[in-house]
């Protein structure tokens, strides 16, 4: 990759398939990363026909060539505001995974190490830096100011995202209740919170963790119910026994939301990576809105075995 042109003209230069592409796909990147969506190679392709007539190529990777050049042309617009431009490209996923190819590797390693010097991605935490790219795909707030500078005045949306069944309806949330102290802990409570801080393996998705603790103080004044980590991580869980009403998972969803912003805003005044992540326990099966909204707020629900909370 030439080093002597600005983020436009790299943009801008090259006939080829994938330069041609990365240009007419920059828009549609620009606003799903807008929304907080994703969009698989697939669906990337069949806008593409949509909009410009482009041939879907029968193989759906090639299309990480061009993400690849929408990535470095960011890169150079980071390089040049001095600002740590997330990778958008990283939004472009595997159906089947709902992450990206290893081809955003480099980009997630540069984006990471802009913001911390103390990254390294290793198979086991390349999906979980992923993610974290991700969310700050999501999270950064200048995508219309990135889409004026290349020339996109305008981002229209998506067709076959809008047209595909999207799952945007209202959500039914239970009425919201003001929590009186010292109401008291149940002991199915109590053995399903020491029970999570004491089975860190039944925690593996998000990272391999010695055992916890319970009643772990935030710097919010919070206390979460068990709290792992690691040397790369940390993870908030909120615990909600078979006893609780369903309100109580709603609440325990918005929990893990606030706990998950905290320990990342801790991480980030500390100037350690900000991949700390919140799930919520529990020995029953949620009402399919609860499941629904902690899909919508990107919290997972583990279902634990009832001995769980047998003590």
């Amino acid at each position: 990759m030439t080093t002597d042109m600005d983020a436009r003209e790299y943009l801008a230069g090259g006939d080829n398939w994938t330069s041609r592409i990365a240009r007419l796909a920059l828009p549609i990147v620009l606003w799903v990363a807008k929304q907080g969506w994703t969009i698989t190679y697939k669906q990337l392709a069949e806008e593409l026909q949509a909009r410009h007539g482009e041939e879907i190529k029968p193989i759906m990777t090639i299309y990480g060539w061009p993400a690849g050049r929408i990535g470095h042309a960011l890169a150079r617009l980071a390089d040049e505001w001095d600002e740590a431009v997330p990778p958008a490209n990283a939004l472009i996923v595997n159906a089947m995974t709902g992450l990206p190819g290893h081809g955003v590797n480099e980009f997630v390693r540069k984006f990471l190490n802009r913001q911390a010097r103390r990254r390294r991605m290793t198979d086991n935490n390349r999906n979980q830096l992923a993610e974290e790219v991700m969310q700050s795909v999501w999270d950064y707030p200048d995508w219309d100011q990135v889409a004026s500078h290349f020339g996109f005045d305008n981002l229209p949306p998506v067709s076959v995202l809008v047209t595909s069944k999207q799952d945007d309806d209202p959500i039914q949330l239970p009425p919201v209740t003001k929590q009186v102290g010292g109401q008291g802990e149940s002991e199915q409570h109590r053995s399903l919170k020491l029970w999570a801080a004491s089975h860190p393996k039944f925690f593996e998705r998000f990272g391999r963790f010695a055992k916890g603790q319970s009643e772990y103080l935030l710097r919010s004044g919070d206390s979460l119910d068990a709290y792992l980590e690691n040397k790369d991580t940390c993870l908030a869980i909120e615990a909600k026994a078979s006893n609780a009403p369903d309100s109580e998972i709603f609440r325990g969803i918005f929990q893990c939301v606030k706990y998950r912003a905290t320990l990342r805003a801790t991480q980030l005044a500390a100037g350690e990576p900000t991949n700390a992540q919140a799930a919520l326990l529990t020995t029953a099966q949620p009402s399919s809105e609860a499941l629904r909204l902690a899909k919508r707020l990107r919290v997972v629900i583990l279902i634990a075995p009832p001995e769980a909370e047998r003590g």
